[in-house]
């Protein structure tokens, strides 16, 4: 018998969802579920799906064993702990929750109900992504990087909704949205620091009161430092990725991998040189990236449908998912307290927080 997938918000993602699972075979689109009835009906005659549903509980109610949760950034908690509490496997669209305390409760509920929790991070499959991931044990010992992430954003694209740009809807700007993205892939690549230490700032549009642009320096206690730049301001600047490990330099740049292989180890050749002026050897090569692979949003969903299917792990279940709304969470935590943040966040501290942007008590301008 086919798995009953059920979809909640139908507009924009949750269509590539349908999309993704209309022809996979073991999964049948079961449900629907949207609060606009007109949007609902188009939505289930488009991929010819039989149940529809504008209220949530009902929605629950009926037979559906997976939700796909593709509502506003506010939503997902709720919707997400909801759904896991009446049986159901749930597979929830980035980011996972708003806040690091909301995504401890989806990860509990995820734990009490005995099923298959997961987040949409599908950048992790990425070729490029892929390779580095091989690579790092020929890194070595991590000692410093930086990452450049640049996400164009209008201010029309902004008042799509009314939810988004907000501190109550959307929980942050850039960081939570767009590159919520990267921030995953960077957790996924070298696991979360120690410390970080940022900056944000709403440097361009007048429109919203979030973040457009980020900066920070996360910590290792090894004493490793990486360099975060994110903005939804900057355009046709390439995304950046450099890992500089004691035996070898990774970097990402324009979908091509390149790595420098130092000879002798780059610290050893620092510490036992006898030349004031030396430099160690590095050898340079691009890297061949597997461009076969699954990838993409569509890869990434139906990955999951194959883990409910086989009773397997999640690609990336709620354990990994909250790793990049730690990240978020402390850049914005950091800005406003002035200084470092120790990860994991203080949870009472972020909630305090937040509360206090949404009601206007502090601001970015």
């Amino acid at each position: 018998m086919a798995l009953r997938w059920g979809i909640v918000g139908v507009a924009g993602i949750g269509t590539a969802h349908a999309q993704a699972l209309k022809d996979m075979e073991g999964v049948e689109l079961y449900a629907a579920c949207d609060v606009v009835p007109e949007a609902l009906e188009r939505f289930c005659a488009e991929f010819n799906i039989p149940h529809r549903f504008t209220d949530y509980g009902e929605f629950l109610r009926s037979e559906v064993e997976v939700v796909s949760i593709c509502t506003p950034h506010f939503l997902h908690a709720e919707q997400a702990i909801a759904a896991l509490e009446a049986g159901k496997h749930v597979l929830c669209e980035k980011p996972m929750a708003i806040s690091v305390s909301e995504a401890d409760g989806m990860i509990a509920a995820a734990k009490r109900a005995k099923v298959k929790a997961g987040v949409v991070f599908q950048h992790r499959m990425d070729p490029p992504v892929r390779t580095i991931k091989q690579l790092l044990p020929e890194l070595g010992e991590l000692i410093r990087g930086l990452y450049q992430g640049h996400h164009f954003r209008t201010q029309a694209y902004y008042e799509q909704g009314r939810w988004r740009g907000t501190w109550w809807g959307e929980g942050g700007g850039v960081l939570i949205n767009q590159a919520i993205h990267d921030l995953d892939t960077l957790a996924y690549l070298l696991g979360l620091p120690h410390r970080v230490t940022a900056r944000i700032a709403n440097f361009a549009h007048d429109n919203v009161e979030v973040e457009d642009m980020a900066t920070a320096i996360w910590e290792w206690k090894g004493g490793a430092h990486f360099v975060v730049h994110i903005s939804s301001i900057a355009f046709a600047i390439p995304s950046r990725l450099e890992i500089t490990g004691s035996k070898a330099t990774v970097i990402l740049e324009g979908g091509v991998v390149r790595l420098g292989r130092y000879e002798p180890a780059l610290l050893q050749y620092l510490r036992e040189s006898d030349e004031a002026w030396g430099r160690p050897k590095v050898e340079w090569s691009e890297v061949p990236v597997n461009k076969e692979v699954p990838r993409g949003h569509s890869a990434a969903i139906c990955a999951f449908a194959q883990a409910v299917l086989t009773d397997s792990e999640p690609p990336v279940p709620f354990e990994e998912g909250i790793k990049s709304l730690e990240l978020m969470n402390a850049f914005v935590l950091s800005h406003f307290s002035g200084g470092p943040v120790s990860l994991p966040v203080d949870r009472a501290a972020y909630d305090a927080l937040l509360n206090e942007l949404r009601q206007g008590k502090k601001r970015l301008r």
